[in-house]
């Protein structure tokens, strides 16, 4: 009575995690964006606070590779505290909720890496570009901006 093709049944079958996954896609995008706009804020911020002392240090001699490597170190130290705090938490919570996963274990290692390598590359992204300002600036405008 209800004659249907078994690849619509299949479409019906498959379509709510179709639509999960679509969800936990888009959200995870979401977070990553929303992580790249956080790092660049607080290295944008952490930069226009220190304008003065960054200006100072040019006008001694740094040279602005000197300075970029500052910044980019400084938000690195950020970045690779918040991987490994990630990394263990990830870890702690990946052995309980493993039995959800299908296909791969709560700890595999392929997945920890390349995450690790996609955030790590976000990082360095979202660093370098107010690095890159500060390494620009002029020091007698940077001495006057206080």
């Amino acid at each position: 009575s209800s004659i249907r093709l078994l690849e619509d049944v299949l479409n019906a079958d498959r379509s709510r995690p179709r639509f999960l996954t679509m969800i936990l896609t888009l959200f995870s995008a979401l977070s990553l964006v929303l992580a790249a706009l956080g790092i660049y804020g607080v290295i944008s911020y952490a930069v226009a606070q220190r304008t003065s002392e960054i200006g100072i240090r040019m006008a001694l001699g740094a040279q602005p590779g000197e300075v970029l490597r500052m910044v980019c170190k400084q938000g690195m130290i950020i970045i690779c505290a918040g991987l490994a705090i990630g990394l263990m938490a990830a870890l702690a919570i990946g052995r309980v909720v493993g039995s959800f996963l299908m296909g791969i274990s709560g700890t595999d290692p392929v997945t920890y890496v390349s995450v690790t390598a996609v955030l790590m590359l976000i990082g360095v992204t979202a660093c370098y570009v107010p690095a890159r300002r500060a390494a620009g600036l002029d020091p007698t405008e940077a001495l006057r901006h206080e």
